[in-house]
């Protein structure tokens, strides 16, 4: 049976002894929720200390069906893939079924869970997969029940595929210390009315014709060597199937800032997801009534203890669900298939205490008679009228410095915010153009701008422009400036219109999924420790290089690299935080993922506004990944890839140590989810009980140089601290000197904390962050 996490006990008569750690064992149908992941350890005097851990992330879960992975004679429906492809080793001293990375090719294995148990779709479920944490593996896991996928790294593993069909994903090791233990991946879902067997349809290639009699699969995969070769390959004890309780006993309590100061922000764009719903009613629609997919959203984000829902309603300029029609219909944006849907899913969300900030990949209106098919932005050395080779990508675009571009942006913005601020709270709105959308332009009309405002009303021409680079730069700063001005305008026609006082655009210039590449270093990884890599022949940067060379930094600020003639560097122009240091309208946000993206205090600072500092994690999508030859082995794949266990938080842990973010958001690759949920949940709820305040750091306030401090004076409300964790180990018994006097409490809990001295006593595990306030 599972074990459960330690606690104290005293039972007279039971032979137990006051004050000792024991270790619970609990009943086979019930769940550990991950708890003990880092915590079996127990201590009798001077024994090891037990390991932290955050509070359990479910109550009690009623075990539905079981899979054993290393019983070759296990009675579930199974498939493979090659035949044979896995095998049954003895890992820690248990069996267990691994998909070995010394043959060639990419591999899975899939067990169909639940036939006959009753399942009921909409109702909330646990997944969990119990895995060897002994060395390094990669392990994607695939539940076609609620059609996502997603995939976890241990050891000094790089994650995502090292080399994928399209993208750079911008690969990093790390040295992250394992257990030696069995540990436990698991995610809460809602389950889909219909879903496909083992390959995921992304239109209508394969048909979603199970339902939850039939039960679903769940599949492990792995990439081919060349795309892990750290990994040992995947390996899986334990597959088991865990009914919920009931919403909204799985909600995450979340303890926000008094009234009056401002909140910080946690949020999710999902890029590969709907076609679930994207389809007409039959065999290849998921979920029958469409709101009822966003409603599963809006629990998993209550569960996770997130508090700000986003949704695309622009995907590459394309109008993703709203109701078109009172600005000319098809003739200005072409209508949705389900023009009701933002409207239906804003009043569901009226349920929820969720603030809403919709997501635009803006390219100007698409329809009949578009500003966007005008394309009035032009490239600067081109003839045929295209800024790159992606060719999807040319048919539309628009100007920014063209006040009719403002126009359009305005309207979309009446439909889909202004007439529905009576349903909603609104954050603002968040901005991400995708490649040649708001490129930098070139047109005859926009020099003819750039004269009148920034040239002394003396015209310019394209030659002159390509000749005279001071010119040139004088040219991009106009333009960088008009860019601010376009987010500070959509900002305030947002509040002149009642969406509020705090208002925010977030615009993100990086318009790629794995996060800007460096322009002369992208194809080099970034190792902690390079000498494994570099006798597998791979470019590597030294993660210490990395960071003292702020390549994070200059790859967001510097223009992108080209090739062929294109202008890919008008096409996705770069960051210019420099001139939003004292916007309190918009603000720029900033890429992060990997560990040499957060690890340096002036990369991040560099991106604060004045409305505070915009992060956002770019997840790689991994796409086509899983296709050997000519065969998608999953159907349509993508997938995140996160660290195990408490890593699974480490780049979110820096990032408030060393920038103290206000909105934190995530570019998913498809349906969003976590696969340690007990420490994103731990994470998510001290991040936002912290006042959206700016927090100073507190040097040598903690005995450790591995924790961080920060404090956050809001006045008369009392003080807050924000204490990471910013290491890869435990710490234990570290004291934290407190910066002003007062009762210290736990902002999440309100539980009183004790103090010594003028000090607080923690213990803490890797990458985990704690919020106390300090009142008189």
């Amino acid at each position: 049976s599972d074990p459960l996490w330690t606690r104290d006990y005293t039972d007279a008569g039971t032979g137990l002894v006051p004050k000792r750690r024991y270790l619970l064992v609990s009943a086979p149908a019930t769940n550990t929720n991950g708890a003990v992941e880092f915590a079996i350890t127990g201590r009798v005097g001077t024994g090891p200390r037990p390991r932290v851990v955050p509070p359990p992330a479910f109550g009690a879960l009623t075990l539905v069906d079981e899979v054993n992975c290393g019983d070759a004679s296990d009675p579930h429906a199974f498939q493979q893939f090659p035949a044979n492809g896995s095998r049954i080793e003895t890992v820690l001293g248990r069996a267990v079924r691994v998909l070995p990375n010394d043959t060639p090719g990419r591999k899975y294995f899939a067990y169909r869970l639940g036939v006959g148990k009753n399942l009921v779709a909409g109702r909330a479920y646990v997944l969990s997969v119990e895995y060897p944490d002994d060395v390094p593996r990669t392990v994607i896991i695939s539940n076609n029940g609620a059609e996502y996928t997603r995939a976890f790294h241990t050891g000094n593993t790089v994650g995502d595929a090292l080399q994928p069909p399209y993208v750079n994903p911008n690969p990093e090791s790390l040295e992250l210390p394992q257990t030696g233990e069995f540990q436990t991946w698991q995610t809460l879902f809602h389950l889909h009315d219909r879903y496909p067997g083992i390959q995921r349809p992304r239109g209508t290639e394969h048909p979603r014709d199970l339902t939850p009699s039939q039960g679903f699969w769940v599949t492990v995969a792995h990439f081919r060597p060349e795309d892990a070769p750290l990994s040992r390959g995947a390996a899986v004890a334990r597959i088991r199937l865990y009914e919920a309780p009931a919403a909204p006993a799985y909600y995450a309590p979340v303890t926000l800032p008094p009234t009056g100061l401002p909140k910080r922000h946690l949020f999710v764009r999902e890029e590969m997801s709907d076609g679930v719903i994207n389809q007409d009613p039959g065999p290849f629609l998921g979920v029958t009534n469409r709101v009822d997919w966003y409603e599963y959203k809006a629990r998993l984000l209550k569960f996770l203890g997130m508090n700000t829902f986003s949704n695309d309603l622009l995907e590459f300029g394309h109008n993703q669900g709203w109701d078109s029609g009172p600005y000319g219909g098809n003739t200005w944006v072409y209508q949705s298939r389900y023009p009701s849907l933002w409207a239906d899913t804003l009043t569901m969300l009226g349920r929820y205490d969720l603030e809403v900030l919709p997501y635009y990949e803006y390219s100007g209106s698409r329809g009949g008679n578009s500003l966007g098919y005008q394309r009035r932005a032009k490239p600067l050395t081109r003839t045929d009228d295209a800024y790159t080779h992606i060719s999807w990508t040319e048919d539309a675009r628009a100007d920014l410095t063209d006040p009719d571009t403002l126009t359009d942006f305005k309207k979309m913005l009446d439909l889909t915010v202004i007439q529905h601020t009576a349903k909603k709270k609104f954050v603002g709105v968040w901005l991400r153009p995708r490649s040649s959308a708001l490129p930098i332009g070139f047109a005859d009309a926009t020099l003819a701008r750039f004269a009148s405002e920034a040239n002394g009303g003396v015209t310019i021409t394209r030659p002159q422009l390509q000749a005279d680079s001071a010119l040139l730069q004088r040219y991009y700063e106009w333009w960088l400036i008009k860019r601010r001005a376009f987010i500070d305008s959509v900002t305030d026609y947002l509040r002149s219109q009642g969406v509020g006082s705090d208002a925010v655009t977030l615009y993100t210039s990086d318009a790629t999924e794995a996060g800007r590449s460096h322009p002369t270093t992208g194809g080099a990884m970034v190792a902690e420790n390079p000498a494994p890599w570099l006798s597998l022949g791979r470019s590597v940067m030294a993660l210490d290089q990395a960071l003292s060379e702020n390549r994070q930094l200059n790859a967001l600020l510097s223009p992108l690299s080209t090739w062929g003639g294109w202008e890919w560097q008008h096409a996705d122009p770069w960051s210019d935080p420099q001139h939003y240091t004292s916007d309190s309208k918009g603000a720029l946000t900033y890429t992060f993922n990997h560990a040499y993206t957060v690890g340096r205090p002036d990369a991040l600072n560099a991106f604060r506004s004045g409305a505070g500092l915009a992060m956002v994690r770019h997840f790689a999508l991994n796409e086509d990944t899983m296709t050997e030859g000519a065969t998608p082995l999953l159907g349509y794949f993508v997938t995140d890839v996160e660290h195990a266990g408490p890593y699974s938080k480490l780049a979110e842990a820096r990032a408030v140590a060393n920038g103290d973010p206000r909105f934190l958001g995530s570019l998913s690759s498809a349906s969003f989810n976590q696969g340690f949920p007990e420490y994103a949940r731990a994470f998510n709820q001290a991040f936002l009980s912290l006042p959206a305040l700016p927090g100073q750091l507190v040097p040598n306030a903690a005995s450790n140089p591995a924790v961080v401090v920060r404090a956050i004076n809001a006045a008369a409300q009392g003080t807050w601290l924000a204490v990471v964790n910013t290491g890869v180990r435990q710490v234990d018994d570290v004291v934290i000197t407190l910066p002003v006097a007062g009762t210290v409490r736990d902002a999440v809990t309100g539980a009183t904390v004790p103090t010594v001295n003028g000090g607080l006593t923690l213990s803490m595990h890797p990458a985990q962050l704690r919020s106390f306030r300090i009142t008189p």
